[in-house]
């Protein structure tokens, strides 16, 4: 036992609790039943460690090794981590468990003993195609249920109606069917959340006229209208209403007007042909509208309360003049319609506009003179994909994210940039912008954490740049000089990409230094020499996708290389959680698009551009430069990898049969090197590999025999001395009726090699299929990594 572990004992009574401590005696201010003790570690019992890097949060009851100090306890406070008691009756009236790695919860589980307990939150573990137990059912005195974000199917348990005095019902993103459970019995309800799932079937009208209910989400399922009249009664207290991504129809408006008290309605993307016909007259306490996504036609001038109107994808041709009156209007998203011409002025002149979102359009200019916006109360601007064109407006002081991207925009970077109060965000890709980059961009005073500027004709160096960056795009430009060393100084940096450019500078070892730094792109540079170092550990902290493709980088890589490369990368992925994506920090209400770094990775011999990375993504792109010697055996290590590119390089020897060790492996490149000898028959074990190539090498023997090698194109493992076996059409049988044996290809080897005529085949390859990014296998929290020994797979 170590010492740094406090020895707990629990020593209970029907008066008075004593926790026994090395070091001192802790006493509970109330009685505490003994049957709460045994419920507590019996539920314990029931869920074994799951690879999880949180704190169990029952381990203060009954563990000799417990990570949880007993100083957490506090006089003042009838609670340990995840655990409250009832300070009369000692009872356990709250338990928060959420993200704690749990798996199945039995029908029988302990956790249904706990009558008493009020608040219950089970969010985010690992219950994956379980259904929802009926035992539920028991916890009569329940007012708060969390059973969001699990992966439960089935339908939901009758025995939840018993739950009469239930507050607050959270069952979102799981995977549950059939119609909406029985909730007519729960008076008390005032948060209902049913969003993201699969459930079916036309909504309860009794939904809408629950008396406390004051939101209800029933956000991405398959639900359609009631079927009944909803009859609302005068005292309603329902504000806010989702039932976005549905298959309700347009008669939905009629009944909810009748719902006086809604102030925030979604009924965005409605999986139907109709349209919808909004008369702002019926909704008088009206604040937030979501009608995205459907056709739409608007009546009346709008509710005058109304701040936030969303009206994106609705095939809108003219502008929506009925804003003028929106005096508290502050949010307006009116993106991927087909507005064409000039943004009218009074646009500007709304007195509480901050963020304006006007991208996907075809909005070539602005109404009035360059200075129109100058006085604006704007703070957020997305002028993305348009037709703007010429110099860039002049924009206000208080502006923060500014979005320019696919436009004609021409002339040198706005030094009016530099003259922000704040600016986090500038997003100038894909625009004609030339010059160098201004020194006062990258100044830690302007608080620049977003920084993208690729596809213009920008030149010169890369300015120094300050602290603050989190994302740094310059990609498909004219940039030449170095990597600058004072990128080592911004310690929030996650994303870098400087391809496409022509700095000229070694491996930026340096760059290790920064902890968060996610995604690397060095790719078609003139970047040179070696990217490994005797003197050098080379050991990123949460390095997911490197591409330093077709540049000069030379030299052999050590055996251990990527033993401790990277902690993502190395552990091994666990459970299920929904998938963020880079960019998801920068979003303060719904995630823009604008906030998300893309980049051109090569997967499955073909660049495809990705355009939102999920942080579940992982890759390896070292193909296109003149690295020699053996694939590092210790590549076996990186056990998330998804995608690894080693092709066209000059790799020798064999390929490393710890290869099969990366098992969510889905695309492998090893094409055009000097690789000998056999394929390890152990990748027919890679279940996940999508695509392989491993063509114009110097592969002998059979190819592994499995559905995914078998199914690669025959041009995947041409150009070889001796392969045989599917998909290629040469048999592994002998002449005389043998098979041909690793042995005896071995010694053919040198005639077949005397007799090759190797040529490099071409860089591009059939299309195959393109790589998918909602990708099945989501990682869970990784643990930190110590020690790895090399050979230790």
């Amino acid at each position: 036992m170590m010492k740094s572990h406090l020895a707990v004992f629990l020593i209970s009574c029907l008066f008075c609790c004593v926790f026994v401590t090395s070091d001192s005696v802790y006493t509970l201010p109330f009685p505490f039943p003994r049957d709460q003790v045994e419920i507590l570690l019996a539920l314990k019992n029931e869920f074994p460690s799951f690879n999880c890097d949180l704190t169990w949060k029952l381990d203060y009851f009954g563990r000799m090794d417990t990570r949880a100090n007993i100083s957490s306890w506090t006089k003042d406070s009838n609670s340990f981590s995840g655990v409250s008691f009832d300070s009369e009756t000692g009872v356990v009236k709250e338990l928060s468990l959420g993200r704690q790695c749990l798996t199945r919860l039995k029908a029988n589980s302990s956790l249904f003993r706990f009558q008493n307990l009020r608040y219950l939150d089970l969010s985010e573990n690992h219950f994956d195609s379980y259904p929802i137990p009926s035992g539920f059912g028991r916890l009569t005195y329940l007012e708060s249920l969390d059973l969001s974000k699990n992966g439960f199917i089935g339908e939901v348990p009758s025995s939840i109606s018993n739950l009469s005095r239930l507050t607050n019902l959270d069952l979102s993103y799981n995977k549950l069917t059939g119609r909406i459970p029985n909730l007519h019995n729960l008076t008390l309800l005032e948060n209902i959340d049913l969003s993201y799932n699969k459930f079916s079937g036309p909504i309860p009208a009794y939904l809408f006229t629950m008396p406390f209910l004051v939101s209800l989400n029933l956000r991405q399922n398959h639900l359609s209208d009631p079927l009944e009249n909803i009859n609302p009664s005068a005292t309603s207290k329902l504000i806010i209403l989702d039932m976005a991504y549905n298959l309700m129809s347009h008669l939905i408006l009629e009944p909810i007007s009748k719902l006086a008290n809604l102030m925030r309605i979604d009924l965005s993307f409605q999986k139907t042909p109709y349209t919808f016909n909004f008369d702002f007259l019926l909704f008088k306490s009206l604040e937030r509208l979501d009608l995205s996504g459907n056709s739409v036609s608007v009546v009346g001038t709008g509710s005058e309360n109304l701040t936030h109107l969303e009206l994106s994808s609705c095939n809108i041709t003219e502008f929506p003049m009925f804003i003028k009156d929106l005096q508290r209007l502050w949010w307006l998203d009116i993106s991927n319609n087909r507005i064409k011409g000039k943004v009218p002025e009074l646009l500007w002149n709304l007195p509480s506009m901050l963020h304006v979102n006007l991208s996907h359009n075809s909005i070539d200019s602005l109404e009035g003179t360059p200075k129109v916006i100058l006085n604006s109360s704007i703070s957020e601007l997305d002028l993305s994909s348009n037709a703007f064109k010429g110099s860039f407006p002049i924009i206000p002081p208080y502006v923060h994210i500014m979005a320019a991207s696919n436009n004609y925009f021409t002339g040198g970077i706005p030094l009016i940039f530099c003259k922000r109060f704040r600016l986090s965000l500038l997003d100038l890709s894909n625009n004609n912008f030339s010059g160098s980059i201004p020194r006062c961009l990258t100044n830690v005073s302007l608080g620049l954490e977003a920084l993208k500027l690729s596809n213009n004709n920008l030149t010169g160096r890369l300015p120094d740049i300050e602290d603050r960056l989190v994302l740094l795009d310059v990609g498909h430009n004219q940039i030449s000089g170095k990597l600058p060393r004072s990128l080592v100084n911004c310690t929030s940096l996650k994303f870098l990409n400087v391809e496409g450019n022509y700095i000229n500078d070694t491996f930026p070892f340096w760059l290790k230094a920064l902890t968060r730094l996610e995604i690397i792109v060095l790719r078609s540079n003139r970047f040179h020499g070696p990217i490994s170092s005797p003197e050098i550990s080379l050991s990123f902290t949460a390095l997911r996708i490197i591409d330093i493709s077709r540049n000069s980088f030379n030299g052999s890589l050590p055996q251990n290389y990527f033993a401790n490369w990277s902690v993502p990368l190395v552990n091994i992925p666990q459970g299920y959680r929904w998938p963020e994506y880079t960019g998801d920090e920068h979003s303060k209400y719904e995630t823009p698009l604008w906030s998300y770094p893309s980049i051109h990775l090569r997967i499955k011999g073909r660049s495809i551009e990705l355009g939102k990375i999920p942080d579940t993504y992982t890759s390896i792109d070292f193909s296109g430069n003149s690295f020699e010697g053996q694939i590092p055996v210790s590549i076996g290590f990186l056990k998330s990898l998804i995608v690894l590119d080693l092709s066209n390089n000059s790799f020798t020897g064999r390929i490393p049969s710890s290869l099969a060790k990366l098992k969510q492996l889905e695309s492998l490149d090893l094409s055009q090197n000097r690789i000998s000898g056999n394929i390890p028959q152990e990748l027919r074990d890679l279940t996940f590999l999508g695509y392989v190539n491993m063509s114009h090498n110097r592969l002998t023997g059979q190819i592994p025999q499995s559905t995914q090698i078998g199914g690669q194109p025959k041009s995947s493992f041409e150009g070889n001395i001796n392969l045989c076996g599917l998909p290629l059409q040469e048999s592994c049988i002998r002449g005389n009726g043998a098979p041909s044996t690793p042995q005896t290809q071995e010694q053919e080897l040198p005639k077949q090699e005397h007799a090759l005529n190797w040529k490099a085949a071409a860089i591009g390859y059939g299309p195959g299929v393109l790589f998918g990014l909602a990708i099945g296998q989501a990682l869970a929290r990784y643990k930190p990594v110590l020690f790895f020994k090399l050979f230790r797979l």
